[in-house]
């Protein structure tokens, strides 16, 4: 199977969708894989598995088709912000392509797909329908996580005296969070013996900046871009993250987490986690007050029955297992 995936990334666009397809593409390593990408994403994706290809800025459209069509590829993946439908008309009219679609709600888009797969868009609770001829699987069953947390999350015990904190803003940061949780940890004096760990994304400019500052603190650790966040999950009482990737992986291992938003669609899923009693989500971080902020980090800390709560809250919601659902859906795909 020859499989072209098509994922950008960088510090305006963040890291998600490059990180989700780079997962995807080491379950599916036995295929013919080549990535088209942006130039922000090509040394992240760099790997002697596949191909990594950077679209040109002019007359991109023109470009994958002929890609397309040179390479004969069978299966097309799409996980950007808004596919495009024009260029997806063409390719069916064009080629014999199959098209999936990550995270996308466009109409248009969607008609012009074979399958949508929804893990983060889609609902808490999990479904299968069709719109037209599109089969679309929504919910946390279609999550891409790496193998790594479904085990981590079967070794993971919840301590009741919390210890190590563990804080995942996201692989850019673009609201620079980290200065909030920073200054915020100062004016929490349960923090000042807690071993903190705090992971950067090499997306972040940031990143010395915050170096600096953390440094000076001995309870403190940086982190910079890891292949490994199960494994620093799992070391983890309780952990503040953004709304993406890292708070589904948090829930999924059962570290009860703390919630800033870095943009307003995480939002939405950081209030449906609180709301089944998974998270504490106190929306966009750049909006969430000092005073909230050193607040709910206290009580985070000092309340075991508050993340005991949050812990059985929020297990039963994502199970680790949607790679293997995914990589199964477009084996199927591809077969028909």
């Amino acid at each position: 199977m020859r499989i072209g995936i098509f994922a950008d990334g960088g510090y305006e666009k963040g890291m998600g969708h490059v990180v989700r397809m780079k997962r995807l593409a080491e379950e599916l390593k036995r295929c013919l894989i080549t990535f088209y990408t942006n130039q922000e994403s090509e040394s992240f994706l760099l790997e002697e598995h596949w191909h990594v290809i950077v679209k040109p800025e002019l007359r991109q459209h023109e470009f994958i088709l002929r890609e397309i069509k040179s390479k004969k590829l069978d299966l097309l993946l799409f996980d950007i912000l808004g596919a495009p439908a024009e260029l997806l008309t063409k390719i069916k009219a064009e080629t014999d392509a199959k098209i999936a679609l990550f995270e996308e709600r466009n109409p248009k888009a969607i008609d012009q797909s074979d399958v949508i797969i929804n893990g983060i868009y889609g609902h808490i609770r999990s479904r299968v329908y069709d719109q037209g001829n599109t089969r679309i699987y929504e919910g946390p069953n279609y999550l891409i996580l790496h193998p790594a947390f479904q085990a981590a999350r079967n070794d993971y015990t919840l301590k009741k005296e919390c210890r190590n904190i563990l804080v995942a803003l996201g692989g850019s940061d673009p609201k620079q969070l980290i200065f909030r949780v920073l200054a915020a940890a100062d004016q929490v004096p349960a923090m000042k013996d807690k071993n903190t760990m705090f992971v950067m994304g090499s997306a972040s400019p940031h990143q010395e900046a915050a170096r600096r500052q953390i440094q000076k603190k001995p309870q403190y650790t940086v982190i910079g871009q890891t292949n490994d966040m199960a494994g620093l999950m799992k070391q983890a009482d309780a952990a503040i993250v953004a709304g993406g990737i890292s708070l589904y992986e948090a829930v999924c291992i059962g570290v009860p987490c703390l919630v800033l938003s870095q943009v307003e669609h995480q939002t939405a899923t950081a209030k449906t986690f609180a709301e089944q009693g998974a998270a504490l989500d106190l929306g966009l971080g750049e909006l969430v007050s000092d005073e909230t902020l050193i607040y709910q980090m206290s009580r985070l800390i000092s309340s075991y029955p508050l993340r005991l709560s949050l812990h059985n809250g929020g297990r039963p919601l994502v199970d680790g297992k949607g790679i293997k659902r995914v990589s199964a859906i477009l084996q199927d795909l591809y077969d028909q």
